[in-house]
């Protein structure tokens, strides 16, 4: 787990210098192809994708394209399920072919300090839970979480009320151990979520003067209608 944990760091490191190489051969194949060299299907990137996108998500910013055996990169792969479950560890370029070592779990790119773009308009709020109040830690950068609000108003008035949906989570941070289980696995998870001004306010609201918990949610994940979702591109 560590090992693939620095391998994910290194990759960030590396994005830039990697993607220029992977262009270079990219221009390079489009000549060999000319000169009739056989040829082999390669993902390529069509348009930037951001660091945490979901490979299930990465749509037309990807296609297929054929390109020389000897130009090739190492890890390069032709079809998305190869990275089923997986999100881009680093921003991707237009050009460079799609490679499995640029992704990551959820998981392993929280555990590397990976931090995933806001978007346009958008703030980040920043809120400490326990690990039961974020699904088991199980919730990385990229991906979207339903945020539930719990009250005490004195007496019998206790109210739960699910605030926002399918909010975008850009970072995570753990002083949680990796390698203790049971009831070692205990500590604090800094989860960073990207809201606009209104959404800020009621998270804030909740986390001051009540109680926080996330669910980790996909697109698969029925939505109630009165909890609004959060984010621009929410859900996606």
């Amino acid at each position: 787990m560590r090992t693939r944990i620095i391998a994910v760091a290194i990759a960030a490191v590396l994005a830039v210098a990697g993607a220029v190489a992977l262009v270079v051969a990219f221009r390079a194949a489009d000549q060999a192809a000319v000169a009739g060299a056989q040829l082999h299907p390669v993902l390529v990137v069509t348009s930037e994708i951001p660091a945490g996108t979901d490979s299930a998500a990465l749509g037309d910013a990807v296609e297929v394209r054929q390109i020389p055996a000897t130009y090739i990169a190492e890890g390069a792969v032709a079809d998305l399920d190869a990275l089923a479950g997986q999100v881009a560890a680093v921003t991707l370029q237009p050009g460079e072919q799609v490679l499995a070592a640029r992704f990551a779990s959820p998981a392993e790119l929280a555990s590397a300090g990976v931090h995933v773009a806001v978007p346009a308009g958008l703030q980040e709020v920043s809120i400490a839970v326990d690990l039961q109040r974020i699904a088991g830690g199980s919730v990385g950068p990229g991906e979207r979480v339903g945020v539930f609000a719990s009250y005490d108003n004195g007496g019998a008035d206790k109210t739960t009320t699910l605030l926002l949906n399918r909010v975008l989570v850009t970072s995570v941070a753990s002083t949680v151990d990796p390698d203790a289980g049971g009831q070692q696995a205990q500590g604090l998870v800094l989860v960073t979520l990207a809201l606009d001004a209104d959404q800020a306010r009621a998270v804030v609201n909740a986390a001051e003067f009540g109680h926080i918990w996330m669910s980790a949610q996909n697109d698969d994940t029925a939505v109630p209608a009165a909890a609004p979702s959060g984010g621009v591109g929410a859900g996606k």
